[in-house]
């Protein structure tokens, strides 16, 4: 097996590809200039510190916490809504910035600062050491100074981010997201015996359940409610302890959600439900100051129940209550409703004087050329025009104003105004700083575009011979790519990058059609229409159904942003009319059988185990379900049958069938390579039987509402292969469907969109390589199956159709004219208000489709294999 990039030219510019990748993120994705050191207790007025209100702190984070999961009528949570009624707790629903996932959460909480979207790799990467926050300032590691002593049970994320910080730990793998009890259990273990604990000020405590049945089968799971009834049931034993242990009584208890989840279960992008967990402060000491209110309760808006807060605002409230310095980087502001706790309107004003200048101080490091001197009051702090850092500069004025007029007074009327004056302050210091421009380094942003524009540049003179002799597709094409990189720069185009591939197409098919009326061809079997007429007649319906089966494809995964609740089959049909959709997968799995079967060896071993993997696969896909998804297979004539294999071990049954197949593909690859040991006539035979093979790992890898789209995909490539495509339309044929498959399959530009559902199928411990392959096989399971599917079609063409050198010019022209484009959007646009959470998720996903789909797939899976070539 080698590679044939086509010419030098190409072969250059494939090399250039991930360097100039490697370049851009360099500069793209750099880490935030921070503050060093520590912050200290400095009155700066010679005033005395108000009263601490707390000693010590229990911290409990329930992964994905969305707010309705504990505010709203269909809560679990009862006893924390009776807390909520009471006046035990104050209720908020936390803003979660995006990305929402957990590292850059948990750091927005203890630093209080804006993570960078860096983070997003890192998170993923259990492995990584780079992001501790061992030497940064947190509310954590200003308790470690004080010389108190921490406790962790739960996400090891935890233990990644503050090494050597906990006295006692026992961290647990957030990213095995099969499991919904045992890592839940591991932790619920350790309360009780930490409640009675004495040597402890911090208790921090990460339950990953909630957010791992999310990930299987969505907010609205049957496992959920369960779950939500025993998180309460945690929340019930903490306050308990909290009333009747002595030393507990000056201990606050803290329960939030690091991030939401979307209507799928998922996050990570900028949804409503992804960025509004709920956040509750929870003592017996509210209900003493007259704190109550009502639960549950209708959300003002989406998700927003109570008042709304930023989630940095965590670290300044509870670094105040704890007579604690504020964390240096913190961007937070302390929550109005905490101030409460202390009762003179000196001691209030006070805690908002020290978050005020700790936020100064910050934005003073950020904008050096501004002194922040009263006697520089501008005329635009007169006349309200000014904006921007001018408009916190003359918020500061007005702070310092009021400030000399109190003149120590101890009179709580007057600290009114100053009070709102400082609110105001920090609400502006807070937001210029949050939505400050991250600290590119252009030279490496330049650098890894002009690196990509001359790959691009090697690529044209292929992409001219191409022209001379393919004009009417290669037009199409450079007006695909050039319509495709105008809308890189619009955010909403960006969203619903869908809409693009499905008309593009639309636009596609009718170029085939009236292509297909001047031809006879083969089938996708290889056997020959003898009839010009009847060929003519059976093309002509085939367009129809490609086009009817276009149409239906689309609308099985509705994605975006715009028209994501939309209804659609695999959400709302299918799950309505769950015969219907088990009759569709056993015929999937039932064709795909049938098509192995009769493509290995007439052996009565390879009779038998044809079948056998088939109904393996089935089964395992029967047990699954019933284990993760059981609404599926309810009332249905599976579901006797599901219930008696629903004690099936899933894990080796995992690895029987995904081993079965490798060894499969595996047989027909090195049978392929090795040419005397079949007749070369079999080639095509062993081709099939690693296509089948590849379909039946890809169908086990998606989800249940997925597969029948494999029966749809199947039937697209049959008619296609009764069109007499060249090697430049079949690349571009295979191009486009590998995109509308990724869509259709439920994929997006979103990070939220990410399945991980099927990224654990096999795996006993956590393994982020294994994890890793079987996430991307998942998520692009539709463009691997279309990759398949080219090369089997280039078998079924005469051998001058089937130029692989043509081929893969035209993945390397499209490749690298992408690559620039939204290279250079995210460059123009990197101050744009939706640069995190629309231009950043592309590129990432970007270097997925260039990095894997394109080298790791697209290249090798045409990589040239001499007994392919037809006979």
């Amino acid at each position: 097996m080698h590679l044939n990039p086509g010419s030098w030219a190409i072969l250059i510019a494939n090399i250039f590809i991930p360097v100039a990748i490697l370049c851009f993120s360099s500069g793209f994705f750099p880490y935030k200039p921070l503050l060093p050191g520590f912050a200290t207790l400095d009155s700066g007025d010679g005033e005395s510190r108000p009263p601490v209100i707390f000693d010590k702190v229990i911290f409990m984070v329930v992964d994905a916490l969305r707010s309705d999961f504990v505010y709203s009528s269909n809560s679990g949570f009862l006893f924390t809504q009776s807390l909520i009624r009471h006046g035990n707790a104050l209720p908020f629903t936390a803003y979660a910035s995006s990305p929402t996932v957990t590292m850059p959460r948990l750091k927005a909480m203890t630093t209080g600062s804006v993570p960078s979207f860096l983070d997003v790799i890192l998170n993923i990467a259990e492995s990584d050491t780079s992001s501790t926050l061992a030497h940064q300032d947190t509310w954590l590691a200003q308790l470690k100074r004080r010389g108190d002593r921490l406790v962790m049970y739960g996400d090891d994320t935890w233990l990644k981010l503050f090494p050597g910080m906990f006295d006692r730990a026992d961290g647990t793998s957030s990213f095995f997201v099969s499991d919904f009890t045992e890592v839940d259990n591991n932790v619920t273990r350790h309360i009780g015996d930490e409640l009675l604990q004495d040597d402890w000020s911090a208790f921090i405590i990460h339950y990953l359940g909630l957010d791992h049945i999310g990930h299987k089968s969505g907010p609205q799971s049957p496992h959920m409610i369960p779950k939500q009834h025993e998180m309460d049931s945690v929340v019930s034993k903490v306050y308990l302890a909290l009333e009747e242990e002595k030393h507990l009584e000056s201990t606050l208890f803290v329960l939030c959600g690091d991030h939401g989840m979307n209507d799928a279960g998922n996050h990570g992008g900028s949804s409503v439900g992804e960025t509004s967990p709920a956040l509750l402060f929870i003592s017996p000491k509210f209900q003493l100051k007259g704190a109550h209110s009502q639960s549950p309760i209708e959300p003002t808006h989406d998700l927003q129940y109570y008042q709304t807060v930023e989630q940095p605002d965590i670290t300044p409230t509870l670094a105040s209550l704890l007579g604690l310095p504020i964390p240096l980087n913190s961007l937070g502001v302390v929550i109005p409703e905490l101030l409460m706790m202390w009762d003179h309107g000196h001691e209030r004003t006070k805690i908002l004087l020290d978050n005020a200048r700790q936020l100064l101080r910050t934005v003073r490091e950020s904008f050096p050329r501004y002194e922040f001197d009263p006697e520089q009051v501008t005329s635009d702090c007169d006349n309200g025009h000014a904006d921007g850092i001018e408009a916190v500069q003359c918020a500061w004025f007005h702070v310092h104003d009021l400030l000399q007029k109190s003149n120590g007074s101890r009179d709580d009327d007057i600290y009114l105004d100053l009070e709102s004056a400082i609110f105001n302050f920090l609400r502006l210091a807070q937001n210029l700083m949050s939505s400050a421009a991250s600290d590119y380094d252009l030279k490496y942003l330049y650098l890894g575009i002009g690196i990509t524009t001359l790959a691009v540049c090697l690529s044209v003179p292929a992409m001219h011979v191409l022209l001379l002799t393919s004009k009417p597709p290669i037009m199409f094409l450079l007006m695909s790519v050039l319509s495709y990189n105008g809308l890189m720069f619009a955010s909403s185009y960006v969203e619903e990058e869908q809409q693009f591939w499905y008309w593009l197409l639309t636009g596609w098919m009718c170029y085939l059609h009236i292509k297909s009326l001047s031809h006879q061809h083969a089938n996708f079997f290889g056997r020959k229409e003898t009839h010009w007429s009847m060929s003519q007649m059976l093309v002509r319906l085939g367009m129809v159904v490609l086009a009817a089966s276009h149409r239906l494809v689309r609308r099985w995964n509705q994605t975006g942003q715009k028209f994501a609740a939309e209804p659609d089959i695999s959400r709302d049909f299918l799950r309505s009319h769950k015969d219907i959709l088990w009759f569709l997968i056993i015929s999937t799995y039932a064709v795909t059988g049938t098509r192995l079967t009769s493509s290995l060896p007439k052996h009565a071993l390879w009779c038998v185990f044809g079948p056998s993997i088939t109904i393996a696969a089935f089964l395992y896909k029967v047990v699954f379900v019933e284990s993760e998804s059981p609404e599926l297979l309810n009332e249905t004539i599976l579901e006797p049958f599901a219930a008696k294999l629903g004690g099936t071990p899933l894990i080796p049954h995992a690895r029987f069938v995904l081993c079965g197949l490798l060894l499969l593909m595996l047989y027909s690859i090195c049978t392929m390579v090795v040419p005397r040991i079949l007749h070369r006539q079999n080639s095509a035979t062993l081709a099939r039987v690693f296509h089948e093979s590849l379909t039946f790992f890809l169908m086990t890898q998606s989800k249940a509402t997925n597969i029948p789209i494999f029966l749809v995909l199947r039937a697209q490539a049959y008619i296609l292969s009764s069109i007499n495509l060249t090697a430049t339309e079949l690349a571009i044929t295979s191009l486009i469907m590998q995109h509308v498959t990724f869509f259709a399959f439920g994929g997006s530009n979103s990070i939220s969109s990410v399945d991980l559902s099927n990224a654990y199928n096999g795996i006993g411990s956590y393994n982020v390589i294994l994890v890793g392959i079987l996430m991307f096989i998942g998520n692009w399971a539709g463009p691997i199956w279309w990759v398949s599917a080219s090369r089997l079609l280039q078998g079924s063409y005469s051998s001058q159709h089937c130029d692989k050198k043509a081929h893969i010019t035209v993945l390397t022209f499209y490749a690298t004219t992408t690559l620039v484009s939204v290279m250079v959007s995210c460059t123009v646009l990197r101050a744009h208000l939706f640069i995190w959470t629309v231009f950043s998720p592309k590129y990432l996903y970007t270097m997925a489709w260039i990095l894997i789909n394109y080298f790791a797939v697209n290249i090798l899976g045409n990589a040239e294999l001499p007994v392919l070539k037809s006979t």
